[in-house]
């Protein structure tokens, strides 16, 4: 039939796959070098609705995959210019989703099987056949390979819709860390105005903070917890911008009013924080970090565990930063008088537990 190199389609309606609104009608890929043989498989599938590829040498069927799409290559293994097995691995580089199967006689099995195994070929087929059961084993494999693409077509859509979430998460990343900085320069200069109300920045607030976050970290706070006590130390005193400067200032002992007045700031801080979305935890450590262990503080008069921990660790850090910085109204104390009032407030004033991490961490232990 002159079909060395040639292709050959059949035109039949029957073989084809409905997809939605379009058809797509399979391609096999016939190779062998006897003619009558190639003939004898054309009729087992032609009315079948298979478009059909024709090929007498595997160089020429080589040639026809590179010009043509085949779902499935059916070859026989022994052919002069080259077997069917070296054959389909060079077929598997130009169309890798192709299913491949090869023809073979019974004594060439054990060959066969070997190169299923190593090559990826799908099954052999022994000769002579029965049309019936090719044709069946041909159907079989055609179902594997819409399977195989339709699962590879599935993780291709998943792979590029997590692209896709992939770039507008990072678009929301990009404006998240664009708010978190306007809120970050917020808290800069809250932090900023609270302290020179009282003409005294605080001397190393750096410091105080790794020594907060390190109490913090061995009394089980988790990155939630952390981030809330570090944004706290640094805005416990915002309230401090509701109040006169003038009493923080003062030289002299506070009236009974101005003492009421000034204890109103962690109240005040709390209010100003409260405007900033998701600062509700901050406000609150804020509100009570003047609290006594003992529940003789302000502004709620709340007692032991009743405290809000962080608000205790808080307590801590802003009297020791306090009494080891200068005021309008004493010099910065030698850090074994610090230690000492501290001590002395064990219980009273601060959380016991708390006290004694602090100067574990202080004391670099």
């Amino acid at each position: 039939e002159g079909v060395r190199g040639r292709v050959r389609r059949g035109r039949v309606r029957r073989g084809r796959v409905t997809k939605g609104d379009f058809q797509v009608k399979y391609t096999i890929l016939l190779v062998d070098d006897e003619t009558s043989v190639i003939n004898a498989l054309y009729r087992a599938f032609r009315k079948d609705g298979y478009n059909i590829l024709k090929a007498d040498n595997p160089v020429d069927a080589l040639d026809i995959l590179k010009r043509e799409k085949a779902h499935l290559i059916l070859s026989d293994y022994r052919m002069p210019e080259m077997d069917g097995i070296t054959f389909l691995r060079e077929a598997m580089n130009l169309q890798p989703d192709a299913i491949r199967m090869i023809l073979s006689g019974y004594a060439e099995s054990s060959i066969i099987i070997s190169a299923i195994n190593d090559g990826g070929i799908y099954k052999f087929i022994t000769k002579p056949w029965e049309d019936d059961l090719l044709k069946i084993e041909v159907r079989h494999a055609l179902e594997r390979y819409e399977l195989e693409n339709t699962n590879k077509r599935l993780i291709e859509d998943i792979e590029s819709k997590n692209e896709y979430l992939s770039h507008v998460n990072k678009i929301l990343a990009d404006k998240i860390d664009k708010i978190e900085e306007g809120v970050v320069n917020t808290i800069e200069m809250l932090s900023y105005l609270s302290k020179t109300k009282t003409l005294n920045l605080i001397g190393n607030v750096e410091e105080i903070s790794r020594i907060g976050k390190e109490v913090g970290k061995r009394l089980g706070l988790g990155d939630k917890g952390i981030k809330d006590l570090y944004l706290a130390i640094k805005l416990h005193d915002t309230g401090n911008i509701g109040i006169d400067s003038c009493i923080f200032n003062k030289s002299g002992s506070l009236t009974s009013d101005e003492r009421v007045e000034v204890k109103r700031h962690p109240v005040i801080g709390e209010e100003v924080l409260s405007f900033l979305n998701g600062f509700g935890e901050v406000a609150k450590i804020v509100r009570h970090h003047h609290e006594y262990y003992d529940g003789t503080g302000y502004p709620d008069g709340l007692k032991g565990d009743e405290i809000p921990l962080l608000s205790r660790i808080v307590h801590i850090l802003d009297v020791y930063d306090s009494l080891t910085n200068n005021r309008s109204y004493r010099r910065a104390l030698e850090i074994k008088e610090v230690e000492k009032i501290l001590l002395e407030g064990r219980g009273k004033m601060f959380d016991p537990a708390v006290l004694d991490m602090f100067f574990s961490v202080l004391e670099g232990k």
